[in-house]
């Protein structure tokens, strides 16, 4: 079997969410002994991704005056790339990662769903985002013979808004990478640890971004910070609309209690994931969400918010709280943090819960996927 796999987003250095799937789903599949190749080898990726970082800097500098001819021509050079790989030879299967249109491949092709946040929140995004999004999303859809997402609730949500036969579906959990395990031994992450003035610290890991629901975390931290003395870790790339949400500590009197780290390697993400006295994941909607998992596997008690894919994830090994309810996050919070035994109970049920997943299967249940759409 040869594949085509939209590498697109191995491109960002900061990975994170879809970018962290591609790169494991790429890597396992090769071990399995798929022939998979990817849109973008690693010298177009470094050239795309060069680009791509000079764009950034510029937008850093110039915001809203930013020259948009720098996006397009990194949109191009990545299109060139991907468009040339996608016609060079005969493949079996193509399979769409991203949100893009696809190109025109000769084989069959699978395509992911991650989630519909863009869909049913267009508000939580920049400007004429899902208006963009949308239309590419349902042509992947149409052209696919296959469907991967990722939870029951994401294959019920594509039934219901975008008509997809259930039948077309194929539901792949994901898991967390092997680097992510716990090791009391490890040292706490100088830098973070440092400005959190060496004390404990609650940590979120993800995106800043509206959907994270991170105003509802830091208001809920403030009831926290009144009873302990303990730090905010907020470890994560600024992604968009973000401006109010690193103001927010400071409106609330919180001054350097938070703690935005920007976006963290996985190796001190590690770190602040084994540290950490307590991990929160309070997010409006999700597809999945792999930071719990990965946060389970590295023995952090985990809170996370009441929603459908996250109830289908972490089952017994989380405590939940509903999303709009700062004062039920802050009350789980305090509750492992006046508990030892409580915490060392989520710790053990959050290291089972992880076990229970693994990239190995992801793979091989993908090429299950496959498969399927090879004898459709």
């Amino acid at each position: 079997m040869r594949v085509l796999l939209n590498t697109k987003l191995l491109m960002c250095s900061n990975r994170a969410g879809i970018g962290v799937y591609v790169a494991n789903l790429y890597d396992e599949l090769k071990k399995a002994g798929i022939d998979v190749v990817p849109t973008l080898d690693n010298g177009s990726i470094s050239l795309v991704r060069t680009v791509g970082n000079a764009s950034a800097r510029l937008r850093s500098v110039f915001g809203k005056f930013y020259p948009p001819f720098v996006k397009k021509a990194g949109d191009a050079l990545y299109r060139h790339f991907h468009g040339k790989e996608a016609s060079a030879g005969r493949y079996d299967l193509y399979h769409e990662t991203s949100l893009d249109p696809m190109p025109e491949v000769g084989g069959r092709i699978v395509c992911n769903v991650y989630d519909l946040s863009f869909v049913r929140f267009p508000e939580l995004f920049v400007e004429g985002f899902a208006e963009k999004a949308t239309p590419n999303l349902r042509e992947n859809v149409s052209r696919s013979e296959r469907i991967i997402v990722n939870t029951r609730f994401i294959r019920d949500e594509a039934v219901e808004v975008l008509k997809v036969p259930a039948e077309k579906i194929d539901v792949i959990p994901l898991a967390a990478a092997g680097r992510y395990r716990e090791d009391p031994a490890a040292p706490r992450p100088s830098v973070e640890a440092g400005r959190a003035g060496g004390r404990d610290y609650l940590l979120y890991a993800g995106t800043v971004e509206p959907r994270k629901n991170l105003m509802t975390l830091i208001r809920a931290y403030r009831e926290v910070r009144s009873k302990y003395d303990i730090a905010l870790v907020i470890a994560g790339g600024f992604g968009w609309l973000y401006d109010d949400i690193i103001s927010y500590p400071e409106q609330l009197g919180l001054g350097k209690d938070v703690i935005f780290t920007n976006y963290v390697g996985d190796e001190t993400l590690r770190r602040l994931y084994q540290s950490a006295t307590v991990f929160i994941y309070p997010s409006l909607y999700e597809g999945f969400g792999i930071p719990p998992l990965e946060a389970m596997a590295c023995g952090a008690p985990v809170v996370v918010s009441d929603i459908p894919p996250h109830r289908e994830v972490s089952g017994d090994a989380a405590l939940f709280f509903p999303p709009a309810d700062h004062e039920a996050l802050a009350g789980a919070v305090e509750r492992l943090l006046s508990s030892g035994s409580l915490r060392e109970e989520m710790k053990q049920r959050g290291l089972k819960k992880a076990s229970e997943y693994s990239w190995r299967r992801v793979a091989g249940e993908t090429m299950q996927t496959y498969e399927k759409a090879l004898l459709n």
